[in-house]
């Protein structure tokens, strides 16, 4: 392995490391995944890392990016979407003659992770109300949808992200056309399907092989995707620490998707029964499918609901705590259609969720350009943040517990689900993404006490950073007053100029 200097694109606050550095002694100085903080940066400036780890590919940064750069970044989450599903049958449909797999399949994942950066809601709603076209098509799409933005959320690099993204669009590479049809048959598998079936995870990869793969990480976990913690998977009984994260990420969306996708014979399972299902199942790795809830959401975006109010709702973002997403009312409380949905945040107590309604049961069609904002209903950036929040400048004081540190900073926006704070680097101190940080501030005569919120985003500006956060537990009196404060200002939210671009996808 050859060594050389750390570059500096390769050191940015707040993101995981995607290799370990060391010093000139070689001595590990942080390790590869560690999310660098503030206090981080000195020590790594002139640090040593050695290229082509085990995880790396030689080339594989310039095969990305030649996949990357053949997408039309003006296109809508909606058009990459149909792009993706054309490129992906014809993949498949063609596959026993492909002569040019590595790179095709290589685009199939630079769309899925631009549609995911672009709008992971609008991703995940498409699980829900995608219901046309071939099973196996949908599902590999849906389910490496699943995979890249939990990964996301667990600080994977976009190298591994990309090769489980990969595996999720052809694990089932082995039985493409035995998928379709057990899609829609009812009746007990043959002796014949049950061996192709039990086969396929090993063949899958063999075929990945054949096409002249060399990345591990994408064979391993095509050809370990249906193994189960307590031994019971197949085709090779694996049990825990013998199977990969990415195979047990990758196996516990398929069964996800799968649940919510429904078949000719069945209907599509809730997804809160599905996430129970996931909850209470001994074969799947406990701590994993934790995450996985914590993520996804109770009701993730594309579920039907019921509100307090009486209407009809669909999910379209995932809120700042499992149950309580935001939602657009499509049938208001009359019955009648709502031509344009309002808007609900569901954690207001005259919006709250009082049933799943089944999508079977809702006949209407949804306009998911209007319900998201594209086409001729595309909003400015600043709408279509999650929460609109208003430029103010109040001073605050955060307490950090792990560390019973104290720190000034200066909140520039907030709403009632988060703020953006700006602080000195010295004040920042170790602070990550995923810090709780214990939040008080004073607006009019009220004070907001010990609010908890988690970092979300960290930006270096000129002299200063900007943490982003999101409130993870304050009180509905708090929010009342946040509310209360936003509306003496006399500038509306709606005038108010968009964020820096890097904080755009802050939650």
């Amino acid at each position: 392995m050859k060594p050389r200097r750390v570059t500096k694109g390769e050191i940015v606050i707040g993101r995981p490391l995607s290799t370990s550095i060391y010093d000139d002694q070689g001595q590990l100085l942080l390790k590869r995944g560690h999310v660098i903080a503030v206090n981080d940066v000195p020590k790594s400036i002139d640090a040593i890392v050695f290229e082509h780890e085990p995880h790396e590919i030689p080339g594989w940064a310039d095969e990305y990016e030649k996949a990357e750069a053949m997408l039309d970044q003006q296109d809508s989450p909606f058009e990459l979407l149909a792009l993706l599903q054309f490129r992906q049958m014809s993949l498949f449909k063609n596959i026993a003659t492909e002569k040019d797999f590595k790179s095709k399949a290589m685009v199939l994942a630079a769309l899925v992770e631009e549609i995911c950066k672009n709008d992971e809601d609008l991703a995940l709603g498409t699980i829900m109300l995608d219901n046309q076209g071939s099973y196996s098509v949908k599902h590999h799409i849906h389910t490496a949808i699943v995979c890249n933005i939990i990964a996301k959320k667990l600080g994977w690099s976009l190298r591994e992200r990309t090769s489980l993204t990969l595996a999720a669009l052809t694990m089932n590479i082995g039985m493409i056309e035995l998928q379709d049809v057990l899609h829609n048959q009812s009746d007990p598998l043959t002796n014949s399907q049950k061996t192709e079936l039990h086969r396929h995870p090993i063949v899958g990869a063999e075929m990945i092989r054949n096409f002249g793969i060399t990345d591990e990480l994408w064979c391993t976990t095509v050809a370990q995707h249906h193994e189960m913690v307590d031994g019971s998977g197949y085709p090779k009984n694996l049990k825990e620490g013998d199977i990969i994260p990415a195979a047990r990420l990758l196996s516990l969306s398929d069964i996800y998707c799968a649940r919510v996708s429904g078949r000719d014979y069945r209907p599509a399972l809730a997804p809160s029964l599905a996430m129970k299902e996931i909850f209470l199942n001994s074969k799947i790795d406990t701590d994993l499918g934790m995450l996985f809830i914590k993520h996804m959401g109770i009701f993730p975006p594309g579920t039907f609901v019921r509100l307090k109010s009486n209407e009809i709702a669909i999910v379209t973002q995932r809120g700042s705590k499992v149950n309580y997403p935001i939602v657009h009312a499509v049938i208001r409380r009359t019955g009648e259609v709502a031509f344009v949905p309002p808007r609900r945040d569901t954690s207001v107590a005259e919006y709250a969720i009082t049933a799943l309604i089944p999508s079977e049961n809702v006949n209407i069609t949804v306009n998911r350009y209007q319900l998201w904002g594209y086409g001729v209903f595309k909003r400015s950036k600043t709408l279509k943040r999650k929460d609109e929040r208003v430029f103010v400048s109040v001073p605050a004081k955060l307490l950090d517990m792990q560390t019973i540190t104290t720190m000034d900073a200066v909140i520039i926006n907030v709403n009632e689900s988060g703020c953006m704070l700006k602080m000195t680097p010295e004040a920042a101190g170790y602070l990550t993404i995923g810090t709780t940080l214990h939040v008080t501030f004073k607006i009019l005569t009220y004070i907001v006490e010990n609010a908890a919120a988690e970092v979300k985003n960290i930006q270096p500006k000129y002299d200063t950073l900007l943490i982003g956060t999101m409130f993870t537990e304050i009180s509905e009196t708090d929010k009342d007053n946040i509310r209360t404060y936003l509306k003496t200002l006399d500038q509306p939210a709606e005038a108010q100029q968009p964020l820096p671009n890097p904080l755009e996808q802050m939650i």
